[in-house]
């Protein structure tokens, strides 16, 4: 197999004062200044004010539906979040522009999170695991989602370098995925799933319930329905010229 197929050229989007590069640069500014509060969960109380809970939003801090996706525990789930949103994010922001990589990736987190108050257990691995049920719910892995479902969805045939899948049966893969983790979560009680979730959790693998399942579905869901209606929405040609005149302005 020649390199070329291995490790394809990707192009990176380029930074600027863009949407793109300023969350990502934010998201790095605020683990920063968490890490310097001392991170999780030293800096419980901050978490507590802007990351995301029942208990918060009922309390009146509706910015935590917004907030949350800034923060992150720890530097390695920044990292990686990052990582997807920019790299993920640049090719959709070069397909969608900055005002649909916007769109796409709030509109991930507004709906992932709202599944993630509806449906997200207290408990999630049953009574008595006081700290797990406590603590917000921080990060950008809607956003994330939403970012790579709308890719796979306006690119279904491509192949998605490094999995030697299409963008469909990637798409298709993480949704599924999402949905079955969310169903094995104990604390939900699904007959059946909720056995094997609790046998894992005797096997020592309880930390795959400390991720909100339902948070990436619902992210996922908001990425490939805006751009299944953005496909199916006829393009006028008004529109493309818009978008042509939009294109040599920018590259003159």
């Amino acid at each position: 197999m020649h390199p070329a197929n291995l490790f394809p050229r990707i192009r990176l989007h380029r930074p600027g004062w863009d949407v793109l590069t300023v969350t990502c640069v934010v998201m790095v500014v605020v683990q920063g200044v968490m890490a310097l509060l001392g991170g999780f969960p030293a800096a419980m109380p901050v978490y507590e004010q802007f990351g995301l809970g029942r208990e918060g939003l009922l309390g009146g801090r509706v910015w935590q539906l917004g907030t949350h996706a800034l923060m992150h525990g720890n530097w390695f789930h920044l990292t990686a979040n990052v990582l997807v949103v920019y790299l993920v994010g640049g090719r959709v922001f070069h397909i969608l522009g900055g005002r649909g990589f916007a769109k796409v990736f709030w509109g991930g987190v507004l709906v992932g999170s709202v599944l993630h108050l509806l449906f997200h257990p207290v408990q999630p691995m049953g009574a008595g695991v006081e700290e797990i049920r406590n603590a917000p719910l921080v990060g950008a892995s809607a956003g994330a989602m939403a970012l790579l479902l709308a890719l796979t969805t306006l690119s279904p045939d491509s192949r998605m370098w490094p999995v030697p899948v299409s963008g469909k049966n990637l798409g298709r893969g993480l949704l599924l995925g999402s949905l079955l983790l969310f169903l094995l979560t104990p604390g939900l009680g699904v007959p059946g799933f909720s056995a094997v979730g609790n046998w894992l959790v005797v096997m020592g693998q309880e930390s795959i319930f400390t991720m909100g399942h339902i948070y990436h579905l619902g992210g996922g869901l908001m990425g490939w329905l805006y751009v299944w209606r953005l496909l199916r929405r006829p393009v006028t040609l008004e529109q493309l010229q818009r978008q042509r005149q939009r294109r040599e302005g920018l590259a003159a």
